[in-house]
């Protein structure tokens, strides 16, 4: 068992407490460091790669070339900014008839998918 770490601790309560989603470690990096003034880039890292393994996070790729983390919940798609990279959470899945439909066009059984919608958000589309 790992020893406790601070870093690892601030790590956890920033995804138990923070209303945000899609975490990427250098995001993470950078509030941890706010919050205990020091932590290095491994260290946040460390934590985040436990907390997935402990089946905690979930890795996502939103196309952005980063991966981003975020507490494991109900299936949800994403949405991305092009222009700011603001991501949100939409927040039921959109795709269940979809799934249907494939599964009746291809005779596969739709056992998941991962779809990232692009998009200007509501400032940058202003």
């Amino acid at each position: 068992m790992p020893r406790p770490s601070p870093v690892t601790d601030e790590v956890r309560r920033l995804f138990e407490t923070q209303e945000r989603h899609a975490w990427s470690i250098d995001e993470l990096l950078t509030s941890v460091r706010s919050s205990l003034g020091a932590a290095d880039y491994s260290s946040v890292f460390r934590a985040v790669s436990l907390f997935e393994r402990e089946g905690v996070l979930d890795r996502i790729d939103l196309g952005d070339g980063r991966a981003r983390f975020e507490v494991r919940d109900d299936h949800h798609e994403h949405i991305r900014c092009e222009r700011c990279g603001r991501v949100e959470e939409v927040p039921v899945c959109v795709l269940d008839d979809a799934s249907a439909q494939v599964h009746n066009l291809t005779g596969f059984k739709v056992t998941s998918h991962r779809v990232v919608f692009g998009g200007l958000c509501r400032e940058c589309g202003a």
